[in-house]
């Protein structure tokens, strides 16, 4: 292979690595104590709206399309839910990694593989 080819693929392959830091700065939450520590008494907020996770297994929120309601529950080292936002039916149960950096908190969808969201935690 000429250098140039060599060049083009090495350079393909570090644009396709995902960026550092983006995951790896959160910290995994692994126990519903370390969980509640962070979220009880405390408002969620992200562009798409609000939530605050009580800590007798419900989940209440405010978003663009309407009221959000739910439940909750710690399952391994995982944060399972079920919501429903407005006159919608319910979302149904997804479990998701969470993670911690500063104020904010990474949800991962689908066990960790799915898509992550962030929310600020505010008093």
């Amino acid at each position: 292979m000429t250098y140039k080819v060599i060049l083009s693929i090495v350079v393909s392959v570090l644009l396709a690595m995902p960026v550092a830091g983006e995951a790896g700065s959160f910290k995994h939450v692994k126990t519903e104590a370390d969980f509640l520590a962070l979220v009880s008494g405390k408002t969620l907020s992200a562009d798409w709206g609000s939530m605050q996770i009580l800590p007798n297994g419900k989940i209440k929120g405010k978003t663009k399309q309407g009221k959000l309601v739910g439940a909750w529950q710690w399952n391994g080292a995982l944060w399972c839910r079920n919501v429903r936002i407005g006159k919608q039916p319910e979302r149904g149960t997804d479990c998701q990694k969470i993670g911690v950096s500063g104020n904010q908190l990474q949800f991962i969808r689908e066990q960790g593989r799915g898509t992550a969201g962030v929310m600020v935690i505010s008093n």
